[in-house]
């Protein structure tokens, strides 16, 4: 959230927000202040950690398995110049994220575009990724290059929206782009499976997971995991009162 008023998001309060009105009316289903509290929170995680949630989180599967990993740098909203330029128009992707992996090390750039109420545009997936070649056109450092989409796919999912996305882009713009998806339960789905041992890490994580919930998304459970959550709670004489799900 810090990130979002730094860069001078949400800047006006949306209509329907009255005198009086909670700060959880205010916050609630904002994407850039959903966004700037995922991803301070994921820049805190140990590298390997962090590296764990978006290898798992996003489709298709892009990162290789490294326990090696290292943050070197998060964007928020960055505007590119040569962007400007090049395309006639700002040019601002939501998060860019460097790291280092591996050793020896590789670097890669990861370029987020996220979406909360709104759909993907293959149009801006392309504008961003130009934008970015031509920013670090005479950088002499080399690496993998990735756009990552975070909420507001197509219905087919997010290989789907993938192969729909960069087959447009490579027709109508001539670029080819490396990208992965996700949409925002995707990524809550990770935050429940990934396993910390540590207090600190597993903090970060609740935090990102009430964040999640708070602009709606929550992990519902199969009838088969109730079933067998049933048969626990009668086993140990628990009362079916301390079972939650959400109705969403």
């Amino acid at each position: 959230m810090l990130s979002a008023i730094l860069n001078g998001k949400g800047r006006c309060l949306p209509e329907s927000v009255k005198a009086g009105d909670s700060l959880r009316k205010v916050f609630v289903r904002s994407e850039d202040i959903l966004t700037s509290t995922i991803f301070e929170r994921l820049a805190y995680l140990d590298g390997a950690i962090l590296w764990q949630i978006i290898g798992n989180a996003f489709r298709p599967m892009f990162l290789p398995e490294r326990k090696i990993v290292n943050l070197i740098e998060i964007e928020f909203w960055p505007t590119w110049g040569q962007g400007r330029q090049l395309l006639n128009q700002a040019v601002q992707p939501d998060v860019v994220l460097r790291l280092s992996a591996g050793d020896p090390a590789q670097i890669w750039t990861l370029i987020v575009e996220c979406k909360l109420g709104g759909r993907q545009e293959p149009g801006q997936w392309a504008r961003e990724w130009l934008a970015y070649l031509a920013e670090n056109a005479d950088s002499e450092s080399s690496g993998e290059i990735w756009l990552v989409a975070l909420g507001g796919l197509m219905p087919g999912g997010p290989e789907y929206t993938v192969a729909k996305f960069t087959e447009i882009i490579r027709r109508e713009h001539g670029a080819t782009v490396a990208a992965v998806a996700a949409d925002w339960s995707d990524l809550l789905k990770t935050l429940d499976r990934v396993e910390v041992s540590d207090t600190v890490n597993r903090r970060i994580i609740d935090d990102m997971k009430a964040a999640l919930e708070l602009h709606g998304f929550r992990q519902t459970l199969p009838m088969s995991d109730l079933i067998g959550l049933a048969s626990h709670y009668a086993t140990h004489g628990a009362s079916f009162g301390a079972l939650r799900w959400s109705d969403n």
